[in-house]
């Protein structure tokens, strides 16, 4: 859901810790007129710390220990950005990211909860230690090392360097997992090194001893008082010169320190390098700059950096950004001095202990920990559109496929989509063409008449010149104005791309979203500039363009392109007996629908924006290379509308492997839930062009072939001799998803 009311001021926060985390869930509640909350995060799903024991051990998957920030977002309005900030220009109040090739991102108000980063500073750390920090980091590696540990016939060695709590916790949680593994048979030792004598450290006597009496029944060895001076790809190195130990497996769980990018920027830090807080949660040195979580320290009232005062801090924060944003008082955050500590054995059981009360132990101390845990999450997983906005429209699924003819009722109430999922319908649009009666000119060899995805006028009757020249725009389907911009750049290119052309220049056509003139333009360089990064390294000039204010933000491009008249890919050449190879895999149309209604994972966008992101361009060589008797790019009119168009020119016939067609993750789920685009029912009048429907109705990939989709891959035919070798080619080229889906035969055949 997009932020409606007019925008004055942006808020900012970078990072998805747990109080940000709060901030946002919070925010969807009471958001606060002309205010735009955006979140910039890495990840699109940020991990649940109290949860990592749990999901090593195998009791939690990788989906209940992680908040989808992205799902967050939608549901409360904000905007999410997945990029990495690398340092803040405090004087002008931008923001820069890792990736240079993006512009700042302006802010008025900043808050910042992005963690810690692990301390690698012994030798050898970082080549051949695995940090424990970022999880996002961790949980592939376990997963490795759980994998080599299958193959291994010899005794293997595992070690966890750190003594406090983290670190007994993951031990325990890895001998748990390994142990339950039948399919792991080679003997694995674990060793726990650590520089104290005691473990955990800071805890009281009889939990530790009671921790000790764990770790030695399980006969995990206990190396205390070591101090790592190196570590190499077997071997821990000891500065004390005692014997080196031998490990093949080495996590790093040590103290971590502060990132240094805050200071750099000039922000006031502790002496630790932790950004240093009043007791309002902002920062010392600059007023706009709030923090929260492991990445600072409040001066007044020092704390270990621990998730359980980040949750605490996360309400406070998101009051006193408010009340910032509104000029009024802050409010003061004490963070308290006791809270109950719960220890996980990795088992099913664990150990609780608070100050002044004697430690708690058993199963039912886990079933305690696994409640508190899973109610912290459902906060974030249990959204529901109707809690954020009351006003909008119920989830509408696609009507059946009996008819032509769409209910009225239902086409009224339905979400309309962005993207491609916003184009008139074939059908309708077909009717409105021929009733025009347009000027006709020698110079156009084809144009309004022709179904081919860009019309061609000659520019010189001497050496088969052509001019290209294609139109496309839509509505925003998601609130991020430089990803949008390359893809809608991606998307109108993509035309020429399957036709063989090489673009040359491209106008845009924009209109942004009635703001305050610092959005606006804030929004129109990060539009622009995403769209340019998409252009230039195509070769294609923007030469200029249109804007203007509306409801919504929408964008698209008039490009132009060159060819060979001989050299160029028409969409209605096909011949009999082509295979037919597409290139890339279909969904995005019920996925945005299902993003818009809070029932898309952010994982599945996330991979259906890799996919839309990615150019024709080498498709459309590798398809002329290959003998490409025909091509089209596939969007609004899906899979089904597009081949159609290819078709019915020379009267041919296309059967499908449908089992075959590539399809984006998540795809498929949605459409079981009846989650479709708002272009869907109109495509879905095009079945009657399937000689077999009854036979294919209930396959689940069936919808797909009237998905709309938006930056969507090629759709080519091949003859039967070169198809190996072009899919081979556009597999070695990065088109890991082109697939064979059908072959053409005449009709009647």
């Amino acid at each position: 859901m997009m932020n409606s009311s007019v925008i004055y001021k942006d808020l900012v926060l970078i990072g998805g810790g747990h109080a940000h985390a709060q901030v946002v869930k919070m925010w969807a509640m009471k958001p606060l007129p002309g205010v735009r909350l955006t979140l910039i995060s890495p990840q699109t799903q940020t991990p649940y710390s109290g949860m990592l024991p749990g999901l090593i051990a195998g009791h939690y998957t990788f989906d209940e220990m992680h908040i989808d920030l992205m799902r967050l977002c939608q549901y409360a309005g904000a905007r999410f950005i997945k990029a990495s900030v690398s340092k803040i220009d405090l004087n002008n109040k931008q923001l820069l990211l890792s990736d240079s090739s993006r512009p700042a991102i302006g802010f008025d108000l900043l808050s910042i909860n992005s963690g810690i980063t692990p301390d690698l500073s012994i030798q050898g750390a970082a080549e051949h230690g695995i940090a424990v920090k970022p999880i996002s980091d961790l949980y592939p590696r376990w997963q490795q090392t759980l994998q080599k540990l299958k193959q291994a016939t010899e005794p293997v060695a595992l070690t966890v360097v750190g003594g406090g709590a983290a670190g007994i916790e993951l031990i325990f949680a890895m001998h748990y997992a390994i142990t339950q593994r039948k399919e792991i048979t080679a003997p694995v030792e674990f060793h726990l090194v650590f520089r104290g004598k005691q473990l955990p450290t800071g805890y009281p006597k009889s939990l530790q001893k009671a921790v000790e009496r764990k770790l030695k029944k399980r006969r995990i060895h206990i190396h205390r008082q070591r101090d790592v001076s190196e570590i190499t790809d077997t071997r821990i190195i000891f500065i004390n010169d005692t014997e080196p130990l031998k490990s093949d497996t080495i996590f790093w769980c040590t103290n971590a320190k502060a990132a240094e990018w805050p200071k750099r920027s000039g922000l006031a830090t502790d002496a630790n390098g932790f950004i240093a807080l009043k007791d309002t949660l902002q920062s010392t040195s600059h007023d706009f700059v709030f923090a929260a979580g492991d990445i600072a320290q409040q001066l007044n009232y020092p704390r270990p950096h621990a998730g359980v005062f980040a949750v605490r801090q996360g309400p406070v924060l998101f009051k006193n950004l408010q009340r910032k944003l509104l000029d009024k008082s802050l409010k003061k955050h004490r963070p308290q001095k006791n809270f109950l500590s719960l220890l996980t054995f990795g088992t099913k059981s664990a150990i609780g202990h608070r100050r002044f009360l004697p430690s708690l132990y058993g199963s039912w101390v886990w079933r305690l920990k696994d409640s508190i845990d899973r109610r912290f999450m459902a906060m974030f997983s249990e959204l529901k559109l109707a809690d954020s906005s009351k006003n909008m429209p119920p989830i509408i699924v696609a009507p059946a496929i009996s008819g032509d003819e769409t209910p009225k009722d239902i086409s009224a109430l339905a979400m309309r989509c962005g993207g491609c999922g916003a184009k008139v319908g074939a059908t309708t649009l077909s009717r409105v063409i021929n009733q025009l009666q347009t000027v006709q000119r020698d110079d156009v060899v084809w144009g309004l008449d022709s179904p081919d995805d860009a019309a061609a006028i000659r520019v010189n009757n001497n050496d088969g010149s052509l001019l290209l020249q294609s139109v496309d725009i839509f509505r925003a389907f998601m609130d991020e104005p430089y990803l949008l911009g390359q893809i809608a750049a991606e998307h109108a290119l993509s035309d020429l791309f399957a036709m063989n052309a090489l673009p040359q220049s491209a106008m845009a056509i924009a209109t942004l979203p009635f703001a305050g003139e610092k959005i606006t333009e804030r929004d129109l360089l990060q539009l622009m500039s995403g769209a340019v990064s998409v252009l230039n390294k195509h070769g294609c000039t923007l030469t200029g363009g249109h804007t203007s204010e509306g409801a919504e933000l929408s964008i698209g491009f008039s490009v132009n392109g060159l060819a060979q008249e001989n050299n160029i890919l028409q969409k209605a050449s096909l011949e009999n007996g082509d295979v037919l190879i597409l290139t890339q895999p279909l969904g995005t149309g019920t996925l945005f629908a299902a993003h818009a209604r809070l029932q898309a994972q952010g994982k599945w966008i996330d991979t259906a924006l890799t996919n839309m992101l990615q150019s024709n361009r080498i498709a459309g060589e590798i398809f002329h290379a290959h003998q490409a008797s025909a091509c089209t790019d596939i969007t609004g009119f899906g899979l089904l509308g597009h081949l159609v168009e290819m078709l019915k020119p020379n009267g041919l016939n296309a059967s499908l492997k449908i089992n075959q067609v590539p399809v984006l993750d998540g795809a498929i789920q949605t459409l079981a839930q009846g989650i479709t685009s708002s272009l869907q029912p109109q495509n879905i009048r095009l079945r009657r062009a399937i000689n077999n429907p009854e036979e294919w109705a209930s396959n689940a990939e069936y919808q797909l072939l009237f998905d709309p989709q938006t930056s969507g891959g090629l759709l080519a035919g091949v003859p039967d001799a070169q198809a190996n070798q072009c899919l081979k080619a556009l597999r070695q080229a990065g088109y890991s998803h082109s697939c064979i889906i059908g072959y053409i035969e005449a009709d009647g055949s």
